[in-house]
């Protein structure tokens, strides 16, 4: 059941914030499928190069090693250090040079043009095989193979170049071994200064400065291609066959490696629509405002008395001040059942607890439905056949009359207030003020004192509540916010009672805390909360009160 709980949740943050999702998954997905239009398409050139490993004293990075078929997996690094050579500088660098690619802007305003090169080549062993990939990536795809060739070309060569001088080097050593001997067999018959002694000493110099010459040779493109160029082969070609050949020289390709738009414009899909589910848990995280029914229930003791959806448009021509006498404008709707659901609560308390009949209606701040909830209250707790009286105590801020303040909506213009009878002892008979709703009674707040924290929890003030309920069944005070001053709280100690309105999105969890912790510490008695301007079609509050299309078909 947990598990149901929680993936319900899950659903609710997501259908909360389905338009910030909306909005990242329609940005990424268009950026990307922009971008991916919009970027010039590279060509990848592949070349097969195998490596044979059949010949032995191959030269590796590390010196001469033999290899066979029996030991090949023993020697690994041969294999990588062939990788190494070919992605070398010096060979790269050949090629660049040779095709003038500095002149490319690409390279030009790079800090290092041959490191940039080197990001357009990628080697790859083929699995399982001697073979190996040279790839090379470029917009321009004759360009790519003639790289792609060239480098391999000039890698053969080189690897030929070594082997060659390898080889010769062992015949070198080999011949001047048979001197050394052929030496000392002469020196047994012969003096030094003797002819064939003369002969073989300057024989074996010249095999010593040949080898020398060998052992200091170091490899050199230009040369190597000059000698290639005069003869058609290299000096030492033919000594021993090269381990390294072109398996499958580069084509040029015909279609791009980049980009891939449909796997772009899928993954880019993927992102926007996972990265905006976990903005939206993000923002969810951030949010420390009370939204719906189970996190006010999670972060209260108090009753929930209900939920009331958000108030739209009442009736054409009807102001904003008239969403307070919605009851009596469309006495059907989500909102009023609401509020008679509310009133059962409130009949139901006020049985089982015989509490007093004044009760402190507020919230926790400023603009959160208070003064609204309170006058549909008053029409319905009316309509059910109670004597009901709404008093405006909001000596800082009135604004109940402003509700009733229309033709035939009140009977008097002129008239005394709460303020006129803590004052200037005005009687409470001289105060209240009958509406055009049965059994609904109002007083106004009168003119604002400046002192209103001390009116409210003076004697007089205990007098009024006493005459109020002396005269009616149930008398609501609509009070300033509760944590924006105390006269809330000072009123609820004298009423009785206290019903908080809070605002769905709008009041946090620290403020919730904080308030009712001060209750707590005043001793006062929370009838309960009442869950405000809930969106109907967000279906996170449906079980509180019934939906819109029931009531209007």
């Amino acid at each position: 059941m947990e598990q149901q709980v929680d993936i319900k949740d899950y659903a609710m943050v997501i259908k909360r914030h389905l338009g910030v999702i909306i909005l990242f998954f329609v940005t990424v997905v268009c950026l990307v499928t922009i971008g991916s239009f919009l970027m010039k398409p590279v060509y990848r050139a592949t070349a097969i190069l195998l490596i044979d490993v059949e010949s032995p004293d191959v030269l590796t990075t590390s010196g001469m090693v033999s290899l066979d078929s029996r030991n090949y997996y023993t020697y690994k690094e041969y294999y990588q250090s062939q990788i190494e050579i070919i992605r070398s500088r010096l060979l790269t660098k050949k090629v660049f040079e040779e095709f003038r690619l500095g002149e490319d802007e690409k390279y030009a305003k790079a800090k290092d043009p041959i490191k940039s090169f080197l990001k357009t080549i990628k080697i790859d062993p083929i699995r399982d095989t001697r073979l190996i990939s040279l790839n090379i990536d470029n917009q321009n795809p004759v360009l790519a193979a003639a790289i792609a060739n060239r480098m391999a070309e000039l890698y053969v060569r080189r690897n030929l170049y070594y082997i060659s001088r390898n080889e010769m080097m062992n015949l070198l050593k080999n011949e001047y071994l048979k001197m050394e001997a052929k030496l000392s067999e002469y020196s047994k018959v012969y003096k030094d200064k003797h002819p064939a002694m003369i002969r073989l000493h300057e024989e074996i110099n010249e095999v010593v400065k040949k080898i020398e010459a060998v052992k200091n040779s170091m490899f050199d493109f230009e040369v190597i291609e000059n000698d290639f160029a005069s003869s058609g082969k290299y000096p030492l070609e033919g000594l021993k066959p090269n381990n390294v050949s072109i398996q499958d020289p580069a084509e040029v390709p015909l279609l791009p490696v980049k980009p891939r738009k449909r796997l772009n414009i899928m993954l880019a899909a993927i992102l926007g629509l996972f990265g905006g589910i976990g903005i939206a848990f993000f923002f969810e995280y951030l949010d420390e405002n009370i939204k719906t029914v189970d996190e006010l229930e999670k972060s209260m003791d108090w009753t929930l008395l209900g939920v009331v959806p958000e108030i739209g448009k009442v009736k054409k021509g009807f102001r904003k001040f008239d969403k307070g006498l919605l009851a009596h404008v469309t006495p059907k709707g989500p909102s009023v059942e609401a509020f008679k659901h509310i009133r059962t609560k409130i009949f139901n308390i006020l049985e089982e607890r015989g509490s007093p009949k004044s009760i402190v209606v507020s919230s926790p701040g400023p603009e959160e439905g208070k003064t609204t909830n309170l006058c549909n209250l008053g029409i319905v707790l009316a309509k059910s056949g109670k004597k009901v009286l709404l008093v405006d105590s909001d000596l800082r801020r009135p604004r109940l009359q402003e509700f009733f303040n229309k033709k035939s909506i009140f009977k008097k213009k002129d008239i005394k207030g709460l303020s006129d009878f803590l004052v200037a002892h005005v009687p409470f008979d001289g105060l209240v003020q009958k509406t055009d709703i049965d059994n609904l009674y109002l007083v106004s707040c009168g003119l604002s004192p400046s002192n209103p924290s001390e009116l409210l929890s003076g004697a007089r003030i205990k007098e009024f509540i006493s005459a109020a309920e002396n005269s009616f069944d149930i008398v609501l005070f609509d009070s300033s916010p509760i944590a924006v001053v105390t006269d809330a709280v000072m009123l609820s100690k004298l009423a009785g009672q206290l019903i908080i309105v809070i605002q769905g999105g709008k009041t946090s969890r620290k403020v919730l805390h904080r308030m009712e912790k001060t209750l707590k510490d005043s001793k006062i008695n929370v009838m309960g909360a009442i869950l405000n301007k809930v969106s109907v079609k967000n279906g996170e509050s449906a079980g509180y009160y019934y939906h819109s299309h029931y009531y209007n078909s």
